[in-house]
C-alpha cells in the first residue's frame, strides 16, 4: 500500500512540474530559447505551451506571426518538440521543430509555399532578377544553433517564374528539384522541368556561400524568341540543342 501511495505521488509530482513548465509565459523562456543563437524573438504572447511571437529576426531576415504548439511529453526526454507555424506573403510555412535540450535541431515536415522575393528578403538579399512563387516539401532539416546544416531531404518547387530583367518579363516555365545533404555541402538536383525553358542539372551549395553550377538548358518549341537569344550568348549548343553551364562562384 505504501509503495503504490509512493508511486502515485511520484507521478503526481512529475506531472505538476511538466505542467507547471508549459504553462509559463512564453516571455520568461523565449530568452532561454534562443540564447546564445543569432535568432530573437519579440511581441512574445501565450504560453510555452501554446504561444505566438509577432517578429523572429534572423541573421539576414525576419519572420512575422509565428505560431507554436508543445508536446509536454517530450519533455520527459530531454527535448522540446513543436509543431510551429508563421506567415508568407503567399500563406504560411509549417513543420515541426525538435530542439535538444544539449544542442541541435531538426525541423520535420516542413511544407508552405512563398515568393521568390519574400525568400529573398528572408536571406538577406535585396534584388533578384527572378520571380516565382517557390513550394516546399522537406521531410527533414537538421542543424546546429549557427543555423549551419546537417541533413535535408525534401523537394522544391519553383513555378510561375519569369526573368524580370527584361521588359515585359520573360516566362520561364515550372520546375522542381530534390534537395539533400552530401559530404561536400547542400545539392539540389532538378529533376522536371514544364514550359518555354527545358532545365536538368545540379547545383550545389559549399562552405560560406559558394556554389557549384553544372546545367543544362535549352529552349522549347513555341518559346519566345528573346530567350533563344538569350540562350545563343552562352556558347555553342552540342548536337541535341543544349546549352551547358559549369559556374563556380559566391552567392
Amino acid at each position: 500500500m505504501k509503495w503504490r501511495r509512493f508511486r502515485f505521488a511520484i507521478a503526481g509530482g512529475i506531472a505538476f512540474v511538466i505542467g507547471l513548465v508549459v504553462y509559463l509565459p512564453a516571455s520568461l523562456v523565449a530568452h532561454w530559447t534562443t540564447d546564445g543563437t543569432p535568432v530573437q524573438l519579440q511581441g512574445v504572447s501565450g504560453t510555452l505551451l501554446d504561444g505566438q511571437a509577432a517578429y523572429v529576426s534572423l541573421p539576414d531576415g525576419a519572420l512575422d506571426n509565428l505560431q507554436w504548439q508543445l508536446a509536454p511529453a517530450a519533455l520527459l526526454l530531454g527535448r522540446l518538440s513543436v509543431s510551429v507555424r508563421t506567415d508568407t506573403d503567399l500563406g504560411h510555412l509549417s513543420g515541426n521543430v525538435d530542439r535538444s535540450l544539449f544542442g541541435g535541431n531538426t525541423i520535420r515536415h516542413l511544407h508552405g509555399e512563398a515568393t521568390i522575393g519574400w525568400a529573398a528578403d528572408l536571406a538577406g538579399y535585396t534584388f533578384v532578377p527572378l520571380s516565382g512563387r517557390i513550394g516546399l516539401d522537406l521531410s527533414q532539416v537538421s542543424f546546429d544553433d549557427q543555423l549551419k546544416v546537417s541533413a535535408l531531404d525534401g523537394q522544391v518547387q519553383l513555378t510561375n517564374s519569369r526573368w524580370e530583367l527584361l521588359n515585359p518579363p520573360l516566362t520561364l516555365g515550372r520546375f522542381q528539384a530534390q534537395v539533400t545533404h552530401t559530404d561536400d555541402g547542400l545539392a539540389a538536383e532538378i529533376v522536371d522541368s514544364h514550359g518555354p525553358l527545358a532545365l536538368t542539372g545540379q547545383v550545389r551549395l559549399v562552405g560560406q556561400r559558394r556554389y557549384d553550377l553544372n546545367v543544362r538548358l535549352r529552349a522549347r518549341a513555341g518559346a519566345d524568341e528573346r530567350l533563344k537569344k538569350i540562350l545563343g550568348q552562352l556558347g555553342r549548343p552540342d548536337n541535341e540543342g543544349w546549352y551547358r553551364v559549369r559556374e563556380q562562384g559566391r552567392l
